[in-house]
């Protein structure tokens, strides 16, 4: 789901990929969430490869 590439060994913390992360689904739509730290958006206060954050995205199930 993201244009850039993460790596959580480089965010110094105990939260890992899979620890929080989900996906609902709601009239056509599927909402996922996960963690990310790519900074693939530019708007990433902690700059790449740093921190994970959490991203989401609303994609069209047809």
């Amino acid at each position: 789901m993201s244009a850039g590439t993460s790596n959580s060994h480089d965010s110094g913390n105990g939260i890992d990929y899979g620890d929080y992360s989900g996906l609902s689904f709601y009239a056509g739509l599927a909402h996922p969430a996960w963690s990310d730290n790519s900074n693939s958006t530019g708007d990433n206060p902690d700059g790449a490869l740093h921190q994970l954050d959490i991203y989401t995205a609303a994609v069209p199930v047809l």
